[in-house]
């Protein structure tokens, strides 16, 4: 299953929803609406992870959608995808995605950025190369 950006946000406010968080009456209807709560949490998660695997995502916007909605799982078990597909990212140059895997691994409490940066913005791409270049070599990854 292919999912669109459009459903990417519906899977996002479906895992917010399931931690607990609270929505704004347009995330609700969009919950509501939303034919994806037939699947539980972790088979949605399943289908985007593997999707992300299998190269069904061939646009770096569609793998960023699927990551920034895998980041909202906060699911400590996707550590070491996040660190597979951030290696691949890197070396195919797609700094936008690698922004939003450096988001999704620090959203999991990953010490992705470097301690000495007062932000973190898409906008600084050879900060963000920098850090995830660093922090793959730490972890051997």
């Amino acid at each position: 299953m292919k999912f669109s950006k459009h459903q990417f946000t519906e899977v996002a406010f479906i895992f917010e929803r399931a931690n607990g968080s609270s929505h704004s009456e347009y995330e609700k209807q969009i919950i509501a609406e939303s034919k994806l709560t037939e699947y539980e949490t972790s088979e949605l998660e399943r289908l985007i992870v593997d999707g992300i695997s299998n190269g069904i995502y061939k646009e770096e916007e569609e793998r960023i959608s699927a990551y920034w909605t895998l980041s909202k799982i906060g699911n400590r078990n996707l550590i070491s995808d996040f660190q597979k597909w951030l290696n691949i990212e890197l070396e195919n140059d797609n700094s936008i995605a690698v922004f939003q895997l450096l988001i999704a691994l620090d959203r999991l409490e990953e010490p992705v950025f470097n301690k000495t940066r007062t932000g973190q913005g898409a906008n600084e791409t050879e900060l963000n190369i920098r850090d995830a270049k660093q922090y793959l070599n730490k972890y051997s990854c």
